[in-house]
């Protein structure tokens, strides 16, 4: 038969942070104490609470997202954190997933894209060194493209400089667009294993548009400011992400 759990003695030591408690929550980190040796019945609530939680939070970030878009990143910023899921977490979350997908799918996306690394045909250096390529940037693909959201956040604090947000804070919106933009990957996949850059250009569109609304309700601009300001940090990120890929394939030519 299972022991039955023993409250914390009172006063004790938060055992996960060391302070000094007299209530069964700590003041200091959180963490539940009270019910001190672990229990079967303590496991499986702890875990349903964790699923329940962020499934309401998963579920009402991704409704906003889909509705509300900067309504979701300015709730964020202004302190209302706690019903929505965080924007890096959910970017890499997001990104790994449709990246998974497109793998399994056999769905080239660096190619989709239109970033091709074509070989001569004829063996030799040349078609070594586009595998090499090839297989660099397929491999680390997830990584590149999160490496280059602080340059996107960056130029979106530039373009929308005097709108009141600082840098940290454009990094929720570009992080929240970026999430969108590869939630679209997500559920295009299986259209684009048919027809890979039709789709994407669908995906890089809709998430133009994405992106433009979502700089409207955040920044509180007019469509067309959102709109131009956004194209040109669009224009601005594509350009810098290409030298970025440039400079990573440099060493390849040594």
């Amino acid at each position: 038969m299972e022991p039955a759990p023993r409250p914390a003695p009172a006063n004790a030591p938060c055992p996960n942070c060391g302070a000094s408690s007299s209530g069964r929550f700590c003041s200091s980190c959180g963490q539940d104490n009270g019910e001190g040796r672990l229990a079967v019945r303590g496991v499986l609530l702890d875990a349903f609470h964790n699923f329940v939680n962020w499934d309401s939070a998963l579920l009402a970030t991704l409704r906003g997202l889909a509705l509300r878009p900067g309504h979701v990143a300015r709730e964020y910023v202004e302190g209302r954190r706690k019903r929505y899921v965080g924007p890096a977490k959910l970017c890499l979350y997001t990104l790994a997933l449709w990246l998974l997908a497109a793998r399994w799918l056999e769905v080239d996306v660096l190619a989709a894209s239109g970033l091709r690394v074509e070989t001569s045909g004829e063996g030799g250096r040349a078609n070594e060194l586009a595998r090499e390529l090839r297989e660099f940037f397929g491999g680390h693909l997830d990584l590149l493209l999160y490496l280059a959201l602080p340059l996107r956040a960056w130029l979106v604090t530039l373009a929308f400089r005097g709108r009141g947000r600082n840098l940290a804070e454009c990094f929720v919106l570009v992080f929240y667009a970026a999430s969108a933009s590869f939630l679209l990957g997500l559920v295009l996949t299986p259209l684009m294993a048919f027809d890979s850059e039709r789709w994407m250009r669908a995906r890089q569109a809709l998430s133009f548009v994405w992106a433009v609304w979502a700089a409207r309700q955040f920044f509180g601009v007019s469509w067309g400011s959102a709109f131009a300001r956004t194209t040109l940090v669009t224009v601005l990120h594509v350009l810098g992400t290409g030298l970025f890929f440039a400079l990573l394939a440099l060493p390849f030519f040594w």
